[in-house]
């Protein structure tokens, strides 16, 4: 073959190579762009919650009843004021009663301690003749069932209704029936619980009524320590000498 017609099929090659990359150029611009595949989807993994990540404080609860009740009032302290309704519906309230000694009893009708101590309680007030101011404070129980028990007694007290226990709570006073003291400032002096004998009540009541005196005669009389003289028909005779 000859030069010149070789390189005229060789420039024809060429430039048909050309144009064809052109036009594939041309075709694949005019082609829209595939969308991007988005990235799988992973679904999220359970939660699993952790066994006390932070501790969780405990609710307030109320005390149990086999808590320790609060101390009350003790001896050597000033005692709070009592206001109750007594049985014929009136009010006490004892700072109506300030400078005079003061005698409270808590008590309840189902205690047998309490009922023998009430005619007690009624005699020594009768003994000491408005020299200290007496109150008798029953505990959570309603006015009939009170009423009953003051009639069955045949006493005469002022006796006053703590239903719902509050004045119970703010003395302590949970051991029934026991007896408070309080002198004319209003100090506890004597606390006596139930079941105590006479002897002991007196000397309560002495501690804030020092000129108290019963006469009462189951109380102990004083004892004569004093040696008794020996008696003129109990000395033996002696003989004059001879």
């Amino acid at each position: 073959m000859r030069l010149p017609v070789f390189l005229g099929v060789l420039g024809a090659l060429v430039v048909g190579a050309v144009a064809a990359a052109l036009l594939f150029a041309s075709v694949m611009g005019e082609q829209p762009a595939l969308p991007t595949p988005a990235p799988p989807t992973v679904p999220p993994l359970p939660s699993i919650a952790l066994l006390n990540p932070t501790p969780t404080p405990a609710p307030a609860t109320e005390p149990a009843a086999s808590a320790t009740p609060a101390p009350g009032v003790a001896l050597g302290q000033r005692a709070p004021g009592i206001e109750v309704t007594l049985l014929d519906g009136s009010v006490m309230n004892t700072g109506d009663f300030v400078g005079r000694p003061l005698w409270v009893n808590f008590m309840a009708s189902w205690c047998p301690q309490c009922q023998d101590e009430l005619p007690m309680m009624e005699r020594f007030a009768t003994e000491l003749d408005g020299q200290m101011t007496v109150l008798v404070v029953d505990v959570g129980e309603d006015r009939e069932t009170v009423r009953n028990l003051v009639k069955a007694l045949d006493v005469d007290l002022p006796v006053g209704l703590d239903q719902d226990g509050s004045v119970q709570a703010e003395w302590g006073a949970y051991a029934l029936p026991v007896h408070f003291w309080l002198d004319e400032q209003g100090v506890v002096r004597e606390i006596v619980y139930g079941g105590a004998p006479e002897e002991i009540f007196i000397q309560a009541i002495t501690s804030v009524v020092p000129e108290f005196s019963t006469g009462d005669a189951s109380s102990p009389l004083p004892v004569d320590t004093t040696p008794p003289e020996a008696s003129p028909e109990a000395s033996p005779e002696v003989s004059p000498a001879t």
